[in-house]
């Protein structure tokens, strides 16, 4: 009857059947059965259920009151056997930027839980820096481009990030090639974040750094959108190397003057500053660090 009295309880700070399902990651069905059994034990309505909102007895509210703490020091005990026995489990609730999550947060995930099955992860993806505190966060993913991050912070360097730069097989069958840096003056670019139809776009060569104005007509505020118009023949862009990965392999884009790149960053992943870190989050830095880290990992260059 345990098991059916924590599900209660469950039900009740959550407000629903549904949230609290979306909470353990099961049917909704699971939940209000085990509550119907508990209902069957005790011999006694505890909730009245409608479409509309769930509302408890009196002898719900009496059963709950009885219950919630107990049921709250259970969850502590087996917290902190879990934090003893160095068993990370739980929901990480991770923040990171939207082209991060959709070109390897995925797949770095299921290894994750792969690896530690008593954790959950609740992911949320945003162009907005999110205050990891008062959002409720366990730990972020961070770009950034100056170094400087939050001071309440903690923050682990992963990898260096590099631009190339990348084209349809289409558009370059209908202009061509570009062969120097300078050329890439006479070729329609996908821009990012430009404000006048222009990018001063700065490239790392084989015989130094070469600074050129690239034009064009369509400009975009998220890499995600770049990449987009870039298989769509829009022009030659640059992009994150990490995010043409998939592409290059797939033959949709092919890497103009890959001689060239720039840095556009560092990765880092970051949590609040405490005095006892727990488990979950360490176990996701240290994998994060393992999977992605070092200059020449998965995030410096498309092969």
């Amino acid at each position: 009857m345990l098991d059916e009295i924590e599900v209660f309880v469950e039900v009740v700070e959550a407000g629903s059947f549904a949230a609290a399902a979306r909470r353990r990651g099961v049917p909704k069905s699971t939940l209000s059965r085990a509550v119907d059994r508990l209902e069957d034990t005790l011999k006694a309505r505890l909730l009245e259920r409608s479409s509309r909102k769930l509302v408890l007895t009196d002898a719900g509210q009496a059963f709950v009151a009885q219950t919630a703490p107990h049921v709250a020091g259970l969850r502590d005990a087996a917290k902190a056997v879990g934090e003893r026995s160095g068993t990370p489990e739980g929901t990480l609730r991770i923040t990171a930027p939207g082209d991060v999550g959709e070109a390897f947060l995925a797949e770095l995930l299921v290894r994750f839980i792969a690896r530690y099955p008593l954790v959950r992860v609740d992911v949320d993806l945003s162009s907005q820096l999110r205050n990891l505190v008062e959002a409720g966060f366990d730990v972020g993913l961070r770009a950034s481009t100056r170094g400087a991050l939050d001071p309440t912070l903690v923050a682990r360097r992963v990898t260096s990030m590099e631009a190339q730069l990348f084209a349809s097989p289409a558009y370059l069958a209908r202009r061509g090639s570009p062969r120097t840096p300078d050329e890439l003056s006479s070729h329609e670019c996908v821009l990012f974040r430009s404000e006048d139809g222009r990018n001063e776009l700065t490239l790392d060569g084989p015989d130094g750094t070469s600074t050129v104005t690239i034009s064009g007509r369509i400009n975009g505020r998220d890499f995600s959108f770049v990449r987009a118009a870039l298989r769509a023949g829009a022009g030659v862009g640059s992009l994150p190397a990490f995010m043409a990965t998939e592409d290059l392999a797939a033959g949709r884009l092919v890497r103009v003057l890959p001689s060239f790149g720039r840095a556009v960053g560092v990765l880092f992943v970051v949590y609040p500053a405490a005095r006892h870190v727990p488990r979950k989050v360490i176990a996701f830095r240290d994998f994060v660090l393992e999977s992605l880290g070092g200059a020449t990992g998965p995030l410096g260059r498309a092969r």
